[in-house]
């Protein structure tokens, strides 16, 4: 049988041809603000902050304040186009002042992928302002993806013969976190035929290729790519794994967002995104490898692991995670 994602894209979004998904933000309520006046209440409104990833028009979507108030009540929805470079929303609460400058009650972070299930979530989620509790914010949160979305132990058949992997990854500005992608051919024994990693650009005559080593994760796009052209490949290469390694030895737990996707390389189309999710302090991670179908039918597949291992090199890798390729 073919093997199929867990979780499925929006048909009326894979109609085109680009990566952009939709989420759907409703500001419900709040309860237990604090109070910023001196009369003992606030006048809150919402602010959802523009993140990198989230497309909006202007720097940040705010939402009507409310007079006189510690449990506001909005309702109001909010539709956003974003890319696979989004990691996160974020909110803050303000307290509106006529004059003067508005005051800061709270703050909320929610990663992304808590909500790639493409159900609506309707929660309350705890404020914080610095290491105080600041109250509750309702929140309805839905997305709509535009690719699918592949978890640890799901699998994706690969409909295109020329694909690249696509790396990338967000750090603090504090932190130089180097993570390297390679892919190695194994044969029907697990054994390495040919690799490509920064180390080494171009394998099997050309038929893998990686694009070159980013050492700072800065710039826009994908950091580091690595463009395969499938009918090229040698009959006795069955798997391709996909390692990630921390070069600099910083571990994943200090990285803020890392994910790797499937891409049709003539058009640039995602086909399968996977985000790095419940880092530890680790330096290596298989991420997953690719698959010829026993048969000979011509087929590949994309296998999602997600392995964590140590190790600066994918040689680390391979050694403690290689029983993972089946």
């Amino acid at each position: 049988d073919r093997p199929s994602p867990v979780a499925t894209p929006s048909p009326i979004l894979m109609s085109g041809l680009h990566n952009d998904s939709k989420v759907i933000i409703t500001v419900v309520e709040a309860r237990n603000l604090p109070a910023a006046d001196s009369n003992g209440s606030s006048d809150p409104y919402v602010m959802i902050k523009d993140v990198h990833g989230l497309h909006m028009k202007g720097s940040h979507t705010k939402t009507a304040h409310k007079k006189k108030t510690l449990n506001p009540v909005w309702n109001e929805s909010y539709e956003f186009e974003f890319n696979y470079k989004l990691h996160k929303l974020s909110f803050k609460v303000f307290d509106h002042d006529t004059f003067g400058k508005d005051d800061l009650l709270a703050k909320l972070v929610v990663p992304i992928d808590m909500f790639f299930d493409q159900q609506e979530h309707d929660r309350w989620f705890p404020l914080r302002n610095g290491p105080r509790m600041a109250g509750e914010l309702r929140l309805k949160i839905r997305t709509i993806m535009a690719f699918p979305i592949i978890f640890p132990g799901a699998s994706l058949l690969i409909p295109e013969p020329h694909i690249t992997l696509g790396l990338g990854w967000d750090v603090s500005k504090k932190l130089t976190v180097d993570l390297d992608a390679s892919v190695i051919g194994l044969d029907a024994f697990r054994k390495e035929v040919d690799f490509v990693s920064f180390a080494r650009l171009t394998a099997f005559g050309g038929a893998v290729q990686h694009t070159g080593d980013n050492r700072t994760g800065e710039g826009k796009g994908d950091d580091e790519s690595v463009k395969i052209d499938i009918a090229r490949l040698p009959p006795d290469v069955l798997f391709l794994a996909v390692t990630i390694n921390s070069f600099t030895a910083v571990p994943f737990n200090k990285v803020k967002s890392a994910y790797v996707r499937l891409v049709n390389t003539s058009n640039g189309k995602t086909l399968a995104f996977m985000r790095m999710s419940n880092m530890s302090d680790h330096t290596g991670l298989l991420f997953g490898y690719m698959k010829r179908d026993p048969a000979g039918s011509g087929w590949w597949s994309f296998h999602s692991v997600q392995s964590l291992t140590e190790g600066r090199m994918y040689k680390d890798t391979l050694g403690h995670a290689g029983a993972k390729i089946l």
